[in-house]
């Protein structure tokens, strides 16, 4: 893996951060294909990967550890995005617009700031879960022994997720999407892959506790080497430009509250809610049948990956036109593959939890086809989040996630006493769909665009093509 810039870097940046010009669709067409090749095969790469991650433990720990180690899996992408106050979503904003008006002093504050504030927030959650609060979601919670043996390996693998994600996020502000590509999850899910197979072929036969410390160790490789490789990028940036005071943190704290409000919607805080009242083998089903949406979700990930730069960029330069058809065209190219796998999940669940799991998996097949169609929902509806959020209206995004977020919780914990994973997938589901439609609703009112997927092919095909320049189509 190299730290050399990209062959076209004095273009995007300038030997001195000249700024980087206007952006026509051509220029956005090139980097939106560029990038999601990058994405892509980082993308792509991990689904067979997260498959053997995934079978190999389903082989190797019994339901109820399995079940532990989806609530472990979920405390940490939870904890992190609180640990990341968020940071993440004003690197790639601050970053990608201090590059595009010429401006690399505001890119290197914003690496600067976040990285000191992230480091620091990172490490307090990581002790405070030890220190407390995850023995007592444990024990007064989730009534499980097996659960609070494995926290201290959480918070370790806690912390080093969220300074992994603030590098790649650093990186895809500055569009070095094969950096990203390897960063996000390439790398540790290979790692992952290899360690476990070799250790269910020698009938090594880990503990849970094990399997988190590993995965752990592995995110701090990952962490370790984009930190060196972006510690020589930001030496090459000029110092010209500076952001306003407390810029970073106005927008950084409506993304925190709305991306952890986000979880309350969204595969999350839905299974740590089934986990508080019913037994962790059927934790492990619920759990099984979300992991299946995050493998399938690799086309509208790779958008979510490449679009936020470029959205930030064209707003920047005040170009509406080209930024709806740059969202909606990236929205329906994404969105056509997962959509078909989406369908394949609502009516071949049963069959396709046995193969990537175990047949006791199976019996999650309902709650995979009820959390595929929400899902389906927000693949039609686009990026309008993430363009509410990088185009300056990240509170109006946290009021709305806060609401719907609140409104999911406590239909979720009023279902899963009584109807289980089913009961807490319909809530998570319906809410999750009102959450979307409304955010389509906002980005038109607030930012002036559109940003759900084109029903036709036309309008994508023009976009992608020579004659992009063209004017947009109807």
């Amino acid at each position: 893996m190299s730290a050399t810039p990209p062959a076209n870097s004095a273009r995007v940046e300038g030997a001195q951060g000249t700024p980087l010009g206007a952006a026509t669709l051509g220029s956005v067409r090139r980097r939106l294909l560029r990038g999601s090749w990058w994405v892509t095969v980082g993308k792509v790469a991990t689904i067979p990967l997260t498959f053997l991650i995934n079978r190999f433990l389903a082989h190797m720990l019994r339901p109820a550890e399995m079940g532990a180690y989806f609530a472990g899996f979920t405390i940490v992408t939870v904890g992190a995005i609180a640990a990341q106050l968020g940071l993440d979503r004003a690197l790639v904003r601050f970053v990608a617009r201090g590059i595009a008006t010429g401006q690399p002093g505001q890119a290197r504050q914003t690496i600067r700031v976040a990285f000191t504030a992230g480091s620091i927030a990172a490490t307090a959650v990581a002790i405070l879960l030890v220190a407390g609060p995850g023995e007592w979601l444990s024990q007064r919670m989730f009534h499980s022994d097996l659960l609070a043996s494995v926290i201290p390996a959480v918070a370790v693998w806690l912390l080093l997720t969220a300074l992994q994600e603030l590098l790649v996020e650093t990186f895809r502000g500055f569009q070095q999407f094969k950096v990203v590509s390897v960063l996000d999850s390439l790398l540790v899910d290979s790692l992952c892959a290899l360690t476990f197979g070799i250790m269910l072929v020698t009938h090594a036969g880990p503990s849970v506790n094990l399997v988190i410390a590993i995965s752990a160790a592995f995110t701090g490789i990952a962490a370790l080497i984009g930190a060196g490789m972006l510690v020589r990028r930001v030496r090459r940036l000029g110092t010209n430009g500076r952001l306003q005071r407390g810029e970073i943190f106005s927008m950084a704290w409506p993304v925190m509250i709305a991306d952890l409000a986000s979880y309350l919607l969204g595969t999350g805080v839905d299974l740590l809610v089934l986990a508080a009242f019913r037994p962790l083998p059927e934790v492990a089903l619920y759990g099984a049948a979300t992991r299946l949406l995050v493998l399938i979700g690799t086309p509208f990930r790779i958008l979510q990956g490449v679009i936020p730069p470029i959205i930030s960029e064209l707003h920047a330069q005040g170009k509406k036109q080209e930024l709806e058809r740059a969202v909606r065209s990236a929205a329906s190219l994404a969105g056509f593959p997962a959509a078909l796998v989406l369908i394949a999940f609502i009516v071949a669940g049963p069959l396709i939890l046995s193969v990537v799991f175990t047949p006791f998996y199976r019996n999650a097949a309902t709650i995979l086809a009820i959390l595929s169609f929400g899902r389906l929902i927000a693949i039609y509806t686009g990026s309008a989040g993430l363009t509410l959020m990088m185009t300056g209206h990240q509170k109006a995004m946290m009021v709305l996630t806060l609401v719907m977020g609140a409104v999911s919780l406590a239909a979720g914990i009023a279902a899963a006493p009584v109807f289980g994973g089913l009961g807490v997938a319909i809530a998570t589901t319906v809410a999750a769909i009102t959450q979307n439609v409304l955010q389509l609703v906002l980005a038109r009112k607030y930012v002036g665009i559109y940003t759900q997927a084109y029903l036709l092919p036309g309008p994508v095909i023009a976009f992608f093509s020579k004659k992009q320049d063209e004017a947009a189509p109807t």
